[in-house]
């Protein structure tokens, strides 16, 4: 007999399910009334085939997505094109068609769940589940790069805006977006100061299933040309808003809206805990940095940024093997922000003797500029289109962009 959780409510034939699972060779161990519940019996036993329709209360793409992060089976239940949409919406890839029957839709699911042989419903017609589908990031043209730096390296944003204007002024489509949960700076830097929290909108979007190419344009403000800006979270208790799944789905479709797009992220991209399930997995833990996390794990070149004194680069040197932990495979480039009138040959030689072998453009610190830009909320190449910080950036977008023409 084949074990499962059952999430069917709000289907009239629910009850039937139940009384038929014996039949088709299914115990239903448990009954799952709603999202939470569903949850919590998913931590009970982590192994165990969940069977759902997409009617059930407060269920989202987040919690899908975290069910479906220890490879568990999980099978929808649709009875028309509408119900198999919502499924997808939901990320649930597995969906067997409701039957006449409950009695045959039950053995359809034992069929699926031991064989995977019923196919999923897409359009209304049966499609073979050998029939592979090409992942839409991979047709899409747009390109991410990621701004990180580790604790106390001051910069980050400011080489975050700099370099998307840096892009736009460029002729390309480019969306700057603040992705920091701890301290969002990007719309005050800027002077924009009726956001709506753009990236919490776009959140919005992609969990309720509206998230397009075009609602996400229309989520940025356009400050300039072909520079839109993607505002953060309003108040650091808002990071729950951006939830691990809906970031993948802003990310994605931003590759499709933007030719590049600039994501400002914190420092942390640790585990911060949470409760922790049976086994050491995290179905329900918590994901403040999951906003960092995506997005660097989405980027096809990563920026880090410090600065060239003692301090900031040991921080660099602790904290990149965390980036590399997450599984980033992506060129990292190493933005070194000169103080002053030190040279940089003795930082790089502090990071190659750290076994840091990346390739580092330095960017001058313009001080004066970077004041009068805070100040009149302005882009430092408006206020001070002579900087040599801008020299150092414009070595920076051509370095970024040589990594991502060998991509």
């Amino acid at each position: 007999m084949t074990t499962i959780i059952l999430a069917a409510t709000g289907f009239d034939g629910e009850a039937a399910l139940v009384t038929s699972a014996p039949g088709a060779g299914i115990t239903v161990a448990r009954r799952s009334l709603d999202a939470v519940d569903l949850l919590a019996a998913a931590v009970a036993d982590p192994s165990m085939p969940i069977v759902l329709t997409g009617e059930v209360p407060r269920i989202s793409p987040d919690i899908m997505a975290r069910l479906l992060a220890g490879k568990r089976t999980v099978i929808g239940l649709a009875a028309d094109d509408a119900a198999a949409q919502l499924l997808r919406i939901l990320g649930v890839t597995r969906i067997t068609k409701i039957h006449p029957t409950a009695e045959s839709t039950m053995r359809a699911v034992a069929s699926e769940i031991l064989h995977g042989v019923t196919g999923v419903w897409d359009t209304g017609s049966w499609r073979p589940k050998d029939m592979q589908m090409v992942p839409q990031a991979a047709q899409l043209g747009g390109q991410l790069v990621a701004v990180w730096g580790p604790a106390g390296a001051p910069g980050r944003t400011g080489i975050a805006i700099a370099l998307a204007d840096a892009f736009a002024r460029q002729g390309v489509s480019t969306c700057l977006v603040d992705g920091d949960t701890y301290a969002p700076a990007v719309c005050f830097n800027l002077g924009i100061l009726n956001d709506t929290s753009g990236i919490v909108v776009a959140c919005r979007n992609a969990d309720n299933g509206t998230l397009t190419s075009r609602s996400l344009q229309l989520s940025a403000s356009v400050l300039r040309g072909q520079l839109h800006v993607l505002g953060g979270i309003p108040r650091v208790d808002r990071w729950p808003d951006l939830r691990h799944s809906a970031l993948t789905s802003v990310w994605t479709t931003a590759r499709a809206a933007f030719t590049r797009t600039v994501i400002d992220v914190g420092p942390c991209i640790e585990d911060e805990g949470g409760v922790v399930q049976h086994g050491g997995g995290t179905l329900l833990s918590s994901r403040r940095n999951a906003a960092a996390v995506t997005a660097l794990t989405a980027a096809d070149v990563v920026v880090a940024v410090t600065r060239d004194d003692p301090l900031a680069i040991s921080r660099l040197v602790t904290g990149l093997p965390a980036v590399t932990g997450l599984g980033v495979s992506t060129p990292i480039i190493v933005a070194l922000i000169q103080s002053g009138d030190r040279r940089s040959g003795p930082a790089l030689d502090a990071l190659r003797s750290s076994g840091i072998n990346l390739q580092v453009v330095p960017i001058p610190f313009d001080a004066g500029g970077y004041r009068r830009a805070l100040a009149q909320g302005a882009l430092l190449a408006e206020v001070a289109p002579r900087s040599p910080a801008l020299k150092g950036i414009a070595a920076l977008s051509k370095v970024i962009a040589t990594e991502m023409a060998t991509r």
